[in-house]
């Protein structure tokens, strides 16, 4: 419902951090209004995440899953192109295990979806930098965003807009090898 309803007041994409897990209505609501939709990753719920860590192989288990989510959305008719994955950096994994999504971010942007990275001030990056307050964690988020655009991901969710659009425009012109307006 509250979807609907930020649909209704002008809202144009649906971001469910429970790729539709937790409110089984919400598969109808993509399906009715076709409006993207975000699908992350993320075990339990909110209150527990964090205590669901446990996998073989994290970069493995997250695709299949977001592929598992995205099929069902295909079946009933929405299009690949409004369906975007987020591996859920910083939900139901230990730093390590996101650091391990980070190293391995084509394994997500290989595939036909979007791609959405949310690591702006994440506690991995405050535990990698020493332990630094979410404040003092820009540098490392533009890393991870400079790992993203090199993996080609779509969309970045960043809270300092400015400095990481400033840096995904330089590796961009970098990659083309040439200045582009």
């Amino acid at each position: 419902s509250t979807a609907e309803a930020a649909l209704d007041a002008g809202a144009d994409i649906i971001n469910d951090v429970s790729a539709m897990e937790m409110d089984k209505s919400m598969l109808e609501v993509v399906v009715k209004t076709k409006a993207p939709v975000i699908l992350m990753h993320m075990r339990g719920t909110p209150q527990n995440m964090q205590t669901q860590c446990d996998y073989q192989n994290v970069v493995q288990e997250v695709v299949v899953y977001l592929e598992k989510r995205a099929n069902l959305l295909l079946e009933r008719g929405v299009a690949a192109n409004k369906i975007i994955l987020d591996p859920g950096i910083g939900f139901s994994k230990s730093p390590d295990q996101n650091l391990k999504l980070l190293q391995n971010l084509e394994a997500f942007t290989s595939g036909r979806y979007p791609v959405l990275l949310g690591t702006s001030r994440k506690s991995t990056i405050g535990i990698v930098l020493g332990g630094l307050p979410p404040e003092e964690r820009l540098e490392g988020t533009m890393a991870t965003t400079a790992r993203g655009v090199a993996a080609g991901v779509n969309i970045f969710r960043v809270h300092d807009v400015e400095p990481n659009l400033r840096l995904a425009r330089m590796l961009e012109a970098i990659r083309r090898g040439k200045v582009s307006i």
